[in-house]
C-alpha cells in the first residue's frame, strides 16, 4: 500500500487531527500555496500570524505581537515571567473571545520566529482559555517554513538575557517544542526549478554541503563587470535596502522622461512596518518596475514577481510590458488589507475584520530588491550581489528565487561564510521521521482527534475556570455592586462545580468503552444519548440563572467587566447545549463541525451599569421581571443620554416588579412614577409587565 504524498499528510493532519504540525521543504515546494488552500477549505475556527508586518499581510493574518499583544522585550520562560507577561497584558473582551473559540493558529514563515516569542504565546493561549496544563492551551499549531532560509534577528544584549534559558533561539529551542514536538512534514516537490543539475547545486549550499564541483559550478556565474540591455529585465539582488535604494534611484534618475508620483491612500490602522509598497511611489515611462501582488482578474494577466518596463502612465493607471508577453498590462491602484480577528456575536464563529486599507498601485521599481523582500518570489533573471550576506540562508533565499543557473549572475562571489547553516537547524531537520512512522501517527492522530472532541465536549472544567475568575474579579469590587451579586456569581461557580464533577466521572466511562476491544458501539450510542439529556438540561439550568442577573454597580469599569464576563460565559454554554444536543446521536468529527456552524446563539441582553446604584439590594418576588425591566429602563437610559434614575430608579424598578401595575393609573401609584414620566416610559414598561403576566398565565 502505497503511503500518502507530504502534501496528502499535512491535508489530513490539519483537517482531520489536533496534532501540531511543522511543515516544511525546500523553497518552490508549495508552502504558500498550502496554506492558501487550507484557509480556503477549513471548517475549523482559524487565525493566521506572521512574525513581520510584511509577512502577515502577504499571509492574510497579523503579526504575531498584535494578535497577542506582547511586548518587544524579551520573555523569560520561568513562572515569574509568565505572571510578569500575564498581569501586564492589556487584551480586550472581543480578542479574548478569539482566542477563546480557537481551534487553529498557522505560524508563517515560522523560520523567523524566536523560542522565547512562541513560548510567550504558549502563556497567553494557555491562560487566556483556561487550559494550563495544554500545550499552546489546546490549540492545534500548523507551522510553516523552511529553516534554512532567514532566520530570527536576537540582539546581544537579549541573547545574554534569553541564553540562561534557551540553547538557541530558533522557534524548536522554545520550551513548548522541547515538550511537546510537532509532527515533522517535508515537501519534497520542487515546482520553480526543473533543471536537476541546478536543484542538487541548491540542495547543497541550503545543506551547507557544498562540493567543489558545485562551488565551481556557482563560480562560473560569477561575473562582476555584468551590465545586461535593459530589455533583458533582470533584477539584482542585495543584502542591504541601501544599496537596493541606490541603484533603484540612480537607474530611474538616468530615463529621460517625466516623473510621476503616486500617494497611497492610508485609511484606519495601517502600520507603516506593513506596507507592501512604498508610500510614494515614483515612476518614469521606461523604468523597469515589479508587480507585488497577484492578479485577482481572470485570466491572471500578472503575479507577485513578474517584472516588465512601464510603457505608459496616465494619471490612476499605469501600462507595464513585460517580456514574452503581446499584450500590455494596465493596472489601477489596489488595495491591501489589514485585518485583526473577531468573534461573531450569534455564532461565535471566529471571523475577520478589516481594520485598515493601503491602496496603492501593485509595482515597485526593479532594478534592485533586498534579498529579504525577495523571499517567496521567483525571477526569471536575477543578479545576485550576496557577498556581504549577515545571516544564515540569505544566499540560499537569493539563489534559490531563480528557475534556473543560466537564469543568474553572481556579482559578488560565493564565500563559504555566507552559505554556513548553522548546526542547530542541521540538527533539528536530521530528526525528519520516516514516511511508514508519519503514516502510522497519521491514523492514531485521528483516532485521537475524534476522542478529544468528545472529551472537551463533555469537560465543563474550562467554563468553571471562566466563572471562578469572574467571581474573583466581582468579589475584589464587592463595594462597588449591589447586594447580592456575588452571591449571585457564586451560585453559578457552584452549579459548574457541581456539572464537571458528574462530566469527570462520565468521561472515565467514555474511555473505559472507548477503551474496550472492540468498542461495544451500540452501548456507546446509548451512553451519548442518555448523557445528552442529563447535561443539556443542567446546561439549560445555568442559562436560565445567568438570565436573572440583577447586578448593578456605578462604576463603569466593573459594570463593562462584569457584563464581559457573563455573556462570555453565556455564549460558551449556549455553543455546548448546542453540541451536545446536535451529536447526541451520532458522534463524528464531521458532525461536530456541522453542528459548530450551525450553531446561533439565544439572545442575550445585559447592562450592570446604573449611575444611581448605591449598593441597594435589587430583589423581588419576581425576579426575571426586575431583570427585564432593568435592561429596559438601562436601554432607555443609553437612546435618551439620560441618567438612568432620570428614567426609573432601583426602588422604582423593585416596585414595579412587585406589584405588577397594569395600566396607567395603577402606574402613576409606583414611587417615582409621575404624569410626565409615565407619559414618556409608561407604555414601555408596562408591555413588558403585560408579557410577563401573559406568560405566567
Amino acid at each position: 500500500m502505497p503511503y500518502p504524498t507530504p502534501y496528502e499528510c499535512a491535508k489530513e493532519f490539519v483537517a482531520h487531527t489536533g496534532r501540531n504540525i511543522f511543515i516544511t521543504g525546500k523553497a518552490g515546494t508549495g508552502k504558500t500555496t498550502f496554506l492558501h488552500q487550507f484557509r480556503a477549505e477549513t471548517t475549523k475556527q482559524i487565525a493566521v500570524v506572521a512574525p513581520t508586518g510584511v509577512a502577515a499581510v502577504n499571509a492574510g493574518g497579523a503579526t504575531i505581537h498584535s494578535f497577542f499583544q506582547l511586548p518587544f522585550t524579551p520573555f523569560t520562560p520561568t513562572p515569574a515571567g509568565r505572571e510578569s507577561l500575564i498581569t501586564r497584558m492589556r487584551m480586550n473582551s472581543s480578542r479574548r473571545r478569539v482566542i477563546r473559540e480557537l481551534e487553529v493558529l498557522v505560524i508563517d514563515e515560522v523560520s523567523m520566529v524566536r523560542a522565547d516569542l512562541l513560548d510567550a504565546m504558549d502563556t497567553v493561549l494557555r491562560s487566556v482559555r483556561h487550559r494550563g496544563s495544554e500545550p499552546f492551551g489546546g490549540v492545534q499549531v500548523v507551522f510553516i517554513g523552511d529553516m534554512y532560509q532567514l532566520s530570527p534577528v536576537v540582539k546581544a544584549d537579549e541573547w545574554r538575557i534569553l541564553s540562561d534559558y534557551y540553547r538557541g533561539i530558533y522557534f524548536f529551542h522554545s520550551h513548548v517544542i522541547q515538550e511537546h514536538p510537532p509532527v515533522y512534514v517535508e515537501f519534497d516537490k520542487i515546482f520553480r526549478q526543473s533543471d536537476n543539475l541546478f536543484i542538487d547545486v541548491l540542495n547543497q549550499v541550503r545543506n551547507d554541503s557544498l562540493s567543489p564541483e558545485g562551488f565551481n559550478l556557482l563560480q562560473s556565474r560569477y561575473d562582476p563587470h555584468f551590465n545586461p540591455l535593459p530589455e533583458e529585465n533582470y533584477i539584482t539582488l542585495t543584502t542591504h535596502n541601501f544599496s537596493a535604494d541606490t541603484i533603484n534611484s540612480a537607474e530611474l534618475e538616468k530615463i529621460n522622461t517625466t516623473a510621476h508620483q503616486f500617494n497611497a491612500v492610508v485609511k484606519g490602522e495601517f502600520p507603516e512596518n506593513a506596507f507592501p509598497v512604498d508610500r510614494v511611489l515614483t515612476l518614469k515611462e521606461g523604468a523597469k518596475v515589479m508587480f507585488v501582488k497577484n492578479d485577482m482578474e481572470v485570466p491572471r494577466r500578472y503575479f507577485n514577481g513578474k517584472i516588465g518596463t512601464v510603457t505608459r502612465i496616465m494619471e490612476e493607471s499605469v501600462t507595464v510590458l513585460c517580456p514574452g508577453d503581446t499584450d500590455e498590462i494596465t493596472v489601477s491602484p489596489v488595495i491591501w488589507e489589514n485585518i485583526r480577528y473577531t468573534t461573531h456575536p450569534e455564532t461565535n464563529m471566529v471571523e475577520e475584520e478589516i481594520i485598515g486599507t493601503y491602496k496603492q498601485v501593485p509595482l515597485r521599481l526593479a532594478w534592485a530588491i533586498t534579498i529579504h523582500k525577495s523571499q517567496g518570489l521567483t525571477f526569471d533573471k536575477a543578479i545576485i550581489d550576496a557577498g556581504k550576506a549577515f545571516s544564515p540562508g540569505q544566499v540560499y533565499v537569493a539563489l534559490s528565487r531563480c528557475r534556473s543557473l543560466q537564469s543568474l549572475v553572481l556579482k559578488s562571489p560565493i564565500n563559504r561564510y555566507s552559505i554556513e547553516v548553522n548546526e542547530q537547524v542541521v540538527r533539528f531537520s536530521s530528526a525528519k521521521p520516516s514516511e511508514d512512522r508519519v503514516a502510522e501517527e497519521l491514523q492514531l492522530a485521528k483516532e485521537q482527534f475524534k476522542m478529544n472532541l468528545l472529551m472537551q465536549l463533555y469537560n465543563f472544567d474550562p467554563l468553571l475556570q471562566t466563572a471562578r475568575s469572574w467571581h474573583f474579579d466581582t468579589k475584589e469590587n464587592e463595594s462597588s455592586f449591589s447586594e447580592g451579586t456575588v452571591p449571585f456569581v457564586s451560585e453559578i461557580c457552584n452549579q459548574l462545580t457541581e456539572l464537571e464533577e458528574v462530566a469527570g466521572k462520565f468521561r472515565m466511562q467514555l474511555q473505559h468503552i472507548t477503551g474496550q476491544t472492540p468498542i461495544n458501539k451500540t452501548f456507546f450510542a446509548e451512553r451519548l444519548r442518555a448523557s445528552s439529556s442529563y447535561f443539556t438540561g443542567k446546561i439549560e439550568t445555568v442559562l436560565r440563572t445567568l438570565r436573572e442577573s440583577a447586578a448593578t454597580t456605578d462604576n463603569k469599569a466593573n459594570a463593562q467587566e462584569y457584563d464581559e464576563a457573563i455573556t462570555s460565559l453565556f455564549s460558551a454554554a449556549a455553543l455546548k447545549a448546542h453540541l451536545i444536543s446536535a451529536t447526541a446521536d451520532n458522534f463524528s468529527v464531521e458532525s461536530y463541525y456541522k453542528a459548530r456552524s450551525q450553531f446561533r446563539q439565544p439572545s442575550f441582553s445585559l447592562t450592570s451599569y446604573s449611575r444611581d446604584s448605591t449598593g441597594t439590594q435589587l430583589k423581588s418576588i419576581h425576579p426575571e421581571l426586575l431583570n427585564e425591566l432593568v435592561q429596559l429602563r438601562n436601554r432607555i437610559s443609553k437612546e435618551e443620554n439620560l441618567p438612568v434614575y432620570i428614567v426609573a430608579s432601583v426602588k422604582t424598578l423593585v416596585q414595579m416588579a412587585d406589584c405588577l401595575p397594569e395600566t396607567e393609573k395603577e402606574l402613576l401609584k409606583i414611587h417615582g412614577f409621575g404624569k410626565v414620566k409615565a407619559k414618556r416610559f409608561g407604555a414601555q414598561f408596562l408591555e413588558i409587565i403585560h408579557n410577563y403576566i401573559n406568560i405566567r398565565n
